[in-house]
């Protein structure tokens, strides 16, 4: 799971740890899918494309503007890595907070990621699943074609 910070007119962004599970993946295989479900509203986006890692000045201007507790907690988490106990992570925190009175530095392994659609499905639940389904799919040259598809 992610937390999308930023549409772009080029891709949706999100950060992580590059050395996650997830961050792993991404740099063996860097096709990927977001997908957004409503289940209230009976509605999902699901975006497929391909991941691309955002130029680190970016990454270090968002890294900044995060809460220093968020700073402290990337430097400290080994993301996806076992650990002994939740009071080790803790005691990293207050290592590292003690350690930085300044500026925390933004880890060399973490940063921004950039899925570029190429396919943009928005599904609409229907009664007797007879779902809405719109796929927009980006055309080489640019703009994208609009198809309905069967639920």
């Amino acid at each position: 799971m992610v937390l999308l910070k930023e549409v772009t007119e080029n891709g949706f962004v999100f950060y992580t740890n590059y050395d996650s599970r997830k961050g792993q993946e991404i740099k063996t295989n860097p096709n990927c899918a977001l997908t957004f479900y409503w289940a209230e509203l009976e509605r999902q986006v699901r975006i497929e494309g391909r991941a691309e890692i955002v130029v680190r000045e970016k990454s270090e201007k968002y890294f900044k503007s995060r809460p220093r507790a968020s700073q402290l907690g990337a430097l400290a988490s080994q993301q996806s890595a076992v650990i002994a106990s939740r009071a080790e992570l803790e005691q990293r925190v207050r290592d590292l907070d003690a350690r930085y009175s300044g500026d925390v530095p933004m880890p060399g392994n973490w940063g921004g990621v950039s899925v570029l659609p190429e396919r943009i499905e928005f599904w609409q639940g229907r009664a007797n699943r007879l779902h809405d389904r719109i796929l927009y799919r980006k055309k080489g040259e640019g703009g994208w074609r609009k198809e309905r598809l069967s639920p």
